[in-house]
């Protein structure tokens, strides 16, 4: 029973580091708005809370957004954690 929630787990946080890596590559490129908007509904309540910490931290910069980078380095980091628990 716990290696299927761990693999359910590790399986999300694989789909959701897809979502957002192609969250980041959609900003490059002019065009797709459909998908853009649903890659950004979908990414949002993930990239919010990095946001909102980021606001009171060293990393406040309003030349870039860093929250999809560091958004992506936590979900690496719990999609090792979950993988390491299988």
């Amino acid at each position: 029973m716990a290696h299927t929630i761990y693999t359910t787990f590790y399986v999300f946080f694989i789909v959701l580091q897809i979502i957002l890596l192609l969250y980041m590559l959609s900003s490059w490129f002019a065009g797709g708005e459909r998908i853009k908007s649903l890659l950004s509904l979908l990414i949002e309540p993930v990239l919010t809370p990095v946001r909102f910490i980021l606001k009171y931290s060293i990393f406040n910069n309003p030349a870039a957004d860093l929250s999809p980078l560091i958004g992506f380095v936590i979900i690496l980091f719990l999609q090792d954690f979950f993988g390491k628990l299988l």
